[in-house]
Order: structure tokens, then C-alpha cells, then sequence
């Protein structure tokens, strides 16, 4: 589908703003309503965030959600009341479990897609008891995870880790800092989640030199920190589970298969 640029423009001025209002909404009513995504990285990489425009990165078409499914009555009558409309299809696949909100406002046409209690994707991401952890957004470990787990990972999403890791570093009791040890943790016991991390840290790092405009000190340090990550995930001990998937390999699929739902 082709984007009026126009449009494209005027929604990417209008969408920060109400990213932050339906946040704010949600926790005036004590419901936990994290943003995650592009939006979210920009807003938690302040100093670095010129570069996501500088590399070319999209422009923002939707906003993108985390939240509890314990609340999930009370969000959608947050969005009802503003006037967005719920997706029929996504309303049919509650019926089967599916645990996501899809809602469009038909003036201003801004998505919103809300993911609860885990981000399911090519790779099953729970964030059960996270949300907390940090506010608007979600913590910076779980933004850096849920790109990790993109089995056909774009150029978008390359330049969002560039971003994330140019201005975070790796750490443990500060919401400033990515924990890799809870990264290793999940990848020592998936084999398949491990497998796609790796592949696209070494993508990440490839795509570091088609971007002449970064200064040389970023493109150091996002090399040297992909390259930490790796050599944590690869050092790791693995579980017994890990070991068995391994021996199969690519031969059967790591991951799942991602569809759109139709809008």
C-alpha cells in the first residue's frame, strides 16, 4: 500500500503526543500501559535520538503497546471512550486465546496495537510482573529483546538497536542500563530464540558500516557492546533443552511464522 507522504508526515507529529496522553490516561485509572517500539526507543535515547532520522528510519505509522491482560476490560473501554475502534478480527480471535488489542481512531487514523502479558512473534516474549520496571516505556531490556527476536528483521528495526545500544550500555539496577544477564538467561534455554539473537547481532554489526553519517566513536561503541552480548550468549552454559533443539538445527523451524492481521 502506497502512504500519502503527506500524511505519513502529519502522523508522525501527531502520535508522540498521543502515545504520551493514552499513557498518562491509562495510569490516572492505575492501569499499566508501557509503550514499546520505535516511539519508545526514541523517547528513551534522548542524546542519540537525531540518529534514528539521520539513517532514515521510518516515520512513525502506529503506536505500540505492552500491557497486563488482568486489565484488559478496563483499556479498552480507556479506548472506547476516546473514540477508537476495535479491529473485528482481533475481537473474534479472543475467542482463541489471543491476547492483543488492535484499535484504529477513524478521524486521525493512529493504530494502536497492544500486546499482554507477552509480545507473541517469532519468538514468545512474557512480561508478566515487568511493566513496573520502568515508565512510560517499557524496561530497556525487554525494548532490546523484542528486536533481538525478529526472525526477518529490517533495516528499520537495525537502526532502532543501533540507537538503543549507542546510548545504553549493559548493567544490572539502573533503568539507564540493558541487562545482559537477563538476556543470557532466556537464550541458554531456547535454542531457537538464541540462534535469531546471534544472527541478528552479526546482522546489526554488518549494517553499522552502511551508515557513513555515524561518528566514528558510536560506531565503536555499538560494535564493542554487539560483540559483548555475543560472546556472553555464546559463552553461556546452555540447558539440557537448548542442547537437544541443537542437535536439529535449522533443519526443522526455530521460529514462528508472522502474519498480519487484516485491518
Amino acid at each position: 500500500m502506497t502512504i500519502d507522504p503527506n500524511y505519513e508526515e502529519a502522523l508522525h507529529g501527531l502520535i508522540p503526543d498521543e502515545a504520551t496522553r493514552l499513557i498518562e490516561a491509562a495510569s490516572s485509572r492505575s492501569l499499566h500501559l508501557r509503550l514499546t517500539g520505535s516511539l519508545a526507543i526514541r523517547l528513551h535515547s534522548s542524546e542519540h535520538a537525531p540518529l534514528l532520522d539521520a539513517m532514515g528510519r521510518r516515520r512513525f505509522r502506529d503506536i505500540d503497546f505492552w500491557g497486563y491482560a488482568k486489565e484488559q476490560k478496563q483499556l479498552e473501554h480507556l479506548f472506547l471512550a476516546d473514540e477508537y475502534v476495535a479491529d473485528p478480527d482481533i475481537i473474534r480471535a479472543h475467542e482463541w486465546g489471543v491476547k492483543r488489542l488492535i484499535f484504529e481512531h477513524p478521524q486521525t487514523r493512529i493504530k494502536i496495537d497492544v500486546f499482554m502479558d507477552e509480545l507473541v512473534m517469532a519468538h514468545t516474549i512474557g512480561f508478566k510482573g515487568r511493566l513496573e520496571l520502568d515508565y512510560p516505556t517499557t524496561d530497556l531490556t525487554y525494548l532490546m529483546l523484542s528486536k533481538l527476536q525478529i526472525h526477518e528483521i529490517t533495516e528499520n528495526d537495525m537502526i532502532d538497536m543501533i540507537v538503543l545500544l549507542a546510548e545504553h550500555d549493559f548493567g544490572s539496577g539502573n533503568r539507564e542500563l540493558i541487562d545482559s544477564a537477563d538476556i543470557v538467561e532466556i537464550m541458554r534455554g531456547d535454542w531457537g530464540f538464541c540462534y535469531t539473537t546471534l544472527e541478528n547481532l552479526t546482522k546489526c554489526d554488518a549494517a553499522l558500516d552502511r551508515y557513513p553519517m555515524l561518528p566514528t566513536e558510536v560506531v565503536q561503541r555499538v560494535r564493542a557492546r554487539l560483540e559483548a552480548l555475543r560472546d556472553q550468549i555464546v559463552s553461556a552454559p546452555k540447558t539440557t533443552r537448548w542442547k537437544m533443539r541443537s542437535r536439529v538445527g535449522t533443519r526443522a523451524r526455530w521460529y514462528e511464522e508472522v502474519g498480519d492481521v487484516e485491518r
